[in-house]
This record gives C-alpha cells, structure tokens and sequence, in this order.
C-alpha cells in the first residue's frame, strides 16, 4: 500500500499551463550589457526587477539593492517575524517547523520546541494523522493534514526497531522498543522523544514468562494527555490503565482488571468507557493518586458479549460518542450523541453537524467533506477489524448503507476512505496488518 495512489476522486483538478515569454529574460553574455546594468538605465533596471536578480559581484549586489524592490528577507526583524512564527504555530506545527527552518535569523525569533517538554500542547500536530502506508523505506512515513487535506512524506529513523503501537489524540506516536520494551513518545514533526520506563514492570510474572507474546500484550489501544505533565496509556491486553509523568522511574497503575476502551485523550484530559453504564475521565491532583471519576452516564447500558460498541470521537472541538448496537434479532443501529462534561450526561443529536466519523473498536476520526469531497456528510465509516462486519459507509441522515470495499481496487488507486479505514483500525492487529502495509 503506498500513500502516493490517495485520491480523493470528487476533487477538482487543475492543469497548470507554462508559456515561455525569451523578451522578458535578459541574457547576461557581455561585458557592456552589465556594464549598463550597474549604471542603472531605466529600460534595464525596469527588466531586471521582473525576474530574481542574478548576483554576481559585491558591486553589482549593491547597485540592484538600489534599483529594485529586493528585500532582505532574513533581516525581516524580531517584531514581524516573531508575529508570524506566533501565527503559524497556533496553526499548525508543521508549517512552523518549516519556518525555523529557512534560515537563523527566523530561527532565533522562534521559540525552539526543545526548549519546551514534550507535552506541551503548543507543539502537538494535532490536525496530522499517520497513515499505515509506508514510503520508499520503512522509516519514511506518509502524514496526512484532516484539516487542510495536504500530506507529506516526513523521515524517522527514531521508529527503527520500534513497534509503532499507534497515535495520540495530539497527533504523537506511542513506540515500544522490541528489545528492552521501553515505552518512547515521539512528536514526527519537532523530533522531540520522551522514553518512558519499560511496559515489562506492568506485567504479572505468567504474562511476563510469555515472552513470545509480549508484544502483543503490549498492545496499546489509547493513549494521550491527563494533563498537563501527565500521560496516559491503556494497554487493553492486559486490561491495564497507566500514567506516568517525563522523568519518572515506575508507572502509576491507574485501573487494573476492566477492558476500558475506547480510550482517548480529549482537550487535554483522558476519557475511557470504564464500564457499561458511564464514560469516565481520568483525575489527578497534588494530594491524591490518579483515579477514575465519573464523566457522563450512558443512555442505555450495552453489552459487550452482545457486539455492542461505543465510541468516543473528537467531532470538530466536540466530544461526541456513536453507540452502535447489535441486536440479535434486527439490524445494527447506530445512535450518536453529545457528550455534555458539566451536566454529565449523554444528549442525543441528528447527524454529525455535516462532517463524517470513521471508527473503529479503538480509534476514531471525524473529518470535513468541505475538506475531502469524496466523503460523505453525517456519514459513518467502519474500521476493517472483524467485528465491524455490516456495510459501511452508513447514512446517518437516512440510514441507508452499502456494501464495504475492503480490499484494493485492482483497476486503479485506492479512494481516501480506504486509507482513513485503515487508519482506524485497531494497531494491535500486527500480523494482519503486514499483510496491507
């Protein structure tokens, strides 16, 4: 699967036509035309300010910074370069990144993201999503942008003998080394890692003697921010919720025995349906361990034997939670839901305010058809794992469905919701997985 064939097939496309103007392009072959030039006649001075100035002596530099509109861009100043460094970092920090990286006087009007923990929300990529597709190497990933729909390739040898146990709400990649399973949190885009103590101490001693399984125990099914310097990690094999803070030697065991997920990190706070009746959210404070409470009451309990499954989405700034429940009898339904954090309860909504979900039984997405056309409004879309066995996408707004594509077109690229149902299916499934990537 490589991430060059994404298209997303209802967009437009452009040709771009390039017609070659030579009248417009001084030829620089002789003495006397240079000469000129310095002196600064009108009809050629007029010329030269249409293409980029050719610099070709101290002197001459001088003369065209005299008779042109150039500017020294690197000279920008401290005031207006910091405003725009300031703008682009609340934007996205990709784009921020690229910034700091023109030159050392935009550099030194930059905060520099080392500087700063890795949890500082300020640097997250959290519009960026990586896809499962690798580039020419397995340590080139594609990234793609929900917000703005762009991608790009980005380089990382920290993944080199990593398993990538998947993302972060805040677009940060959660890595288990293979040898000492030492937990790493990566940012893709600043190249800030955080190394956490190893998974292994949160093992009993039968899990622990499994060693041919231990990365599947290790599997990670959510992770994010509890707070500010906090961040938490569900490692739903071993039904074990953790947290730890940068610099501490042992994780805090959190919650040990229930299956929690979904689990995600939401405006800096990590949420997970801790049992069968309420969402509930992690808290921490000075004075007391971390604990469980109380976020929202579900509408209706569902049951897990029964295929039910809820999930939590970030839907554009919203938390939102779609049941899909799996009735013997009848056909799936699905219910969505906004989850209101201070009266601490579900209200139920009609669609998705016109973007679509992808979900799977750990991950979810929402994104914008204003972004990707080829996507449908108040649209659900299935992750590929087995238990999401019904048509998808699903119609909110009508609830008709249609048949699944799960595998590849054989006659051309895949279509984009190919890819982001890929995305959303659980990262734990390793051995399936190689077989797409």
């Amino acid at each position: 699967m490589r991430p060059n064939n994404i298209q997303d097939t209802a967009a437009p496309s452009h040709k771009i036509q390039i017609r070659k103007q030579e009248n417009e392009i001084p030829v620089w072959g002789t003495k006397r035309a240079r000469s000129a030039l310095l002196l600064g006649g009108d009809d050629l001075l007029l010329r030269s300010s249409q293409i980029p100035p050719i610099w070709g002596a101290k002197r001459a530099r001088s003369a065209l910074i005299r008779g042109s509109n150039w500017r020294d861009w690197t000279n920008l100043g401290d005031g207006p370069a910091g405003l725009i460094a300031e703008r682009l970092l609340a934007s996205d920090v990709a784009d921020y990144v690229s910034f700091r990286a023109v030159c050392r006087p935009w550099r030194l009007c930059c905060t520099d993201p080392h500087a700063h923990g890795i949890l500082d929300r300020r640097f997250h990529p959290r519009q960026w999503i990586m896809l499962r597709a690798t580039g020419v190497s397995p340590l080139r990933r594609s990234f793609l942008n929900v917000s703005t729909g762009y991608s790009r390739y980005v380089d990382l040898p920290e993944l080199r003998d990593h398993c990538v146990f998947g993302p972060t709400s805040e677009g940060l990649l959660v890595l288990v080394d293979m040898a000492t399973y030492v937990v790493r949190l990566l940012n893709p885009f600043t190249r800030q890692a955080a190394k956490f103590p190893p998974a292994t101490t949160l093992m009993n001693q039968r899990d622990l003697g499994r060693i041919h399984l231990r990365m599947v125990l290790l599997s990670v099914s959510g992770a994010g921010l509890a707070d500010d310097n906090t961040f938490a990690v569900h490692f739903h094999m071993m039904r074990t919720l953790a947290v730890v803070k940068p610099g501490d030697v042992h994780w805090t065991v959190v919650d040990r025995g229930k299956l929690l997920f979904p689990a995600m990190s939401f405006a800096g706070r990590f949420y997970c349906c801790a049992t069968d009746h309420a969402v509930m959210v992690v808290e921490t404070s000075a004075d007391r361990p971390p604990r469980l409470a109380l976020a929202a009451e579900l509408i209706r309990p569902f049951g897990r034997i029964m295929m039910d499954t809820v999930h939590l989405v970030d839907n554009d700034g919203e938390l939102m939670l779609v049941d899909r429940e799996c009735p013997i009898n009848s056909g799936i339904k699905y219910n969505v839901h906004r989850v209101d954090l201070d009266a601490r309860k579900m209200l139920p909504v009609r669609g998705l305010g016109g973007r679509a979900v992808f979900i799977g039984t750990e991950l979810s997405l929402s994104v914008s058809p204003l972004v990707f056309p080829s996507i449908s409004a108040d649209t659900i879309y299935l992750g590929f794992e087995g238990c999401m066995t019904s048509n998808s996408p699903i119609d909110l707004m009508d609830g008709t469905s249609y048949p699944r594509q799960r595998e590849r077109s054989v006659c051309g690229p895949s279509g984009l919701d190919y890819y982001l149902s890929w995305y959303v299916t659980g990262y734990g499934d390793t051995l399936r997985m190689r077989s797409v990537i």
